[in-house]
């Protein structure tokens, strides 16, 4: 708890109105977050894909009875609340520093590694939980599965990224907790939209860029600015971890004042895979570091997978890990739920579950099981509604082109009509080696009735998800759960 007058010194806002030097008991820019005695946070926001959220529509009479004061980047004289009130355009960056200073700055208390990227930023984040606490760490992980403390959910996802209030009050619950190293996920919303503003990031991770969220960036320009951000914000004392083998991390290099150690398998960088095996079981890599080798294995699949692996050393290396311990460390890494999820089936079948819901992602995803030679690839997916509507031809083409049956179906289709999502998703696509279902299970029950020995159902768009989508109600489903029903 701390008083109002804290704040006021601390922002500096343009004008104060209705001032009461109140408690603050907590923040929230979410109704649904919000407690009696909170400084309530008015701010636009994007909440929902293909919206924005108005700040002033939120402020109902509810809000009202129960927020201790206002910051806002408006004035509302006829609400008799004491109010905060900051220029426009800068009341996410506010309420992030609000947030900082009600929980007494928990990110300095910890090691923060920050991890962004088109695809891979789930999975490296988790590996690294998983790598340090197998090398004795307090870690935990935050993101798109939830927050994870060691191996342990403790907390749900709302978002990948949470917003500032959230995510502070997360630092500090895992500060009381005594986890001394966090590993989260900062997306290309966070970055665009402040949610990790203030945060002081002690490694910075980037896996890699592609093609995603021009719904929301509108270009790739500005989709590469955001993920680039996060590098121009380091301090010299910070490392940024990046991959080599992806261009863009030339140009985060030249806009940062950290440190930098590159990884990758064809440059000639300082973490490099020097021999890969692929197996269905596994892939063993063979690392060099600074003039030593390590031999390790690990049940994750494919060539993408071996640059998440390399990501996650990497950070853990730059955090003074010995080379040594992390090889046998590596012993203890496991599969991530939904992210090339095997699933043994009857007749020497196999079904893979994967998040892949981007063309590049899809493209890895399909590349990794054909390296694998199964008798023959059959894709089911789709595309969610409320999206990017670019990619869905595109998302068609990487299908066809390299599963031999695809079965096109819905993902999330949201408040858009699923048959037009998947006719979107066909103008990329040839007639033949192509069937049509709409009904995600049903689907799922056409690719293991056309599947025969040898064959590989790769089952991809939603990963973990144990949820569709459908309109505004969120129905129960599971992928894995799904396959699971032919065992």
């Amino acid at each position: 708890m701390k008083p109002l007058a804290e704040f006021v010194e601390l922002l500096a806002p343009l004008e104060v109105l209705h001032y009461q030097n109140v408690a603050i008991r907590g923040i929230a820019c979410r109704p649904e977050a919000l407690q009696r005695g909170y400084l309530y946070c008015v701010i636009d926001e994007f909440l929902e894909y293909g919206q924005w959220l108005s700040g002033a529509k939120l402020l109902t009479p509810q809000v009202l009875t129960q927020a201790a004061a206002l910051l806002t980047e408006r004035p509302y004289p006829e609400i008799a609340v004491p109010q905060l009130v900051v220029a426009a355009g800068r009341g996410r960056q506010a309420m992030a520093r609000a947030a900082k200073r009600f929980f007494d700055a928990p990110d300095q208390a910890l090691t923060l590694i920050g991890v962004t990227g088109t695809n891979g930023k789930t999975t490296t984040t988790q590996l690294l939980n998983q790598w340090l606490t197998a090398c004795g760490e307090r870690a935990a992980a935050l993101g798109t599965l939830g927050l994870f403390i060691g191996r342990k959910l403790s907390e749900a996802a709302v978002y990948t990224t949470p917003l500032a209030p959230d995510l502070f009050r997360i630092v500090d619950d895992l500060c009381r907790a005594s986890v001394n190293t966090l590993a989260m996920e900062v997306s290309s919303h966070a970055l665009t939209l402040e949610r990790v503003a203030g945060l002081a990031f002690d490694v910075a991770v980037f896996t890699n860029l592609s093609r995603d969220h021009l719904d929301f960036h509108g270009t790739m320009e500005n989709y590469r600015a955001a993920k680039v951000s996060l590098f121009s914000g380091l301090s010299p004392t910070a490392v940024a971890v990046v991959n080599g083998d992806d261009a863009v991390s030339r140009e985060i290099i030249a806009n940062s004042q950290a440190s930098v150690l590159d990884y990758g398998i064809t440059a000639k960088a300082s973490l490099r895979a020097i021999e890969i095996a692929y197996a269905l079981h596994g892939t063993t890599l063979k690392i060099g570091y600074r003039g030593k080798k390590i031999t390790i294995q690990t049940p994750l699949l494919g060539s993408f997978n071996v640059y998440n692996v390399l990501a996650a050393l990497g950070g853990c290396l730059v955090l003074e890990q010995p080379l040594a311990r992390l090889a046998t460390a590596a012993e203890a890494l496991h599969d991530i739920p939904g992210r090339m999820e095997r699933v043994s089936l009857p007749n020497r079948r196999i079904g893979v579950v994967d998040y892949a819901h981007t063309p590049d992602s899809l493209w890895k995803a399909l590349q990794t099981l054909r390296a694998l030679n199964p008798e023959r690839i059959i894709t089911v997916f789709g595309c969610g509604g409320n999206r990017d509507k670019g990619k869905r031809p595109l998302m068609g083409t990487v299908a066809a082109r390299h599963s031999d049956l695809c079965v096109v179906t819905s993902d999330n289709p949201r408040r858009e009509d699923p048959m037009e999502i998947i006719d979107e998703i066909l103008m990329g696509m040839p007639n033949r080696g192509v069937v049509v279902e709409p009904d995600r299970r049903t689907a799922i029950r056409q690719a293991y009735a056309l599947s025969r020995a040898g064959d590989v159902i790769l089952v991809a768009g939603k990963g973990h998800e144990t949820y569709q989508i459908v309109g505004d109600q969120q129905l129960s489903f599971s992928d894995i759960e799904e396959l699971r029903c032919f065992q």
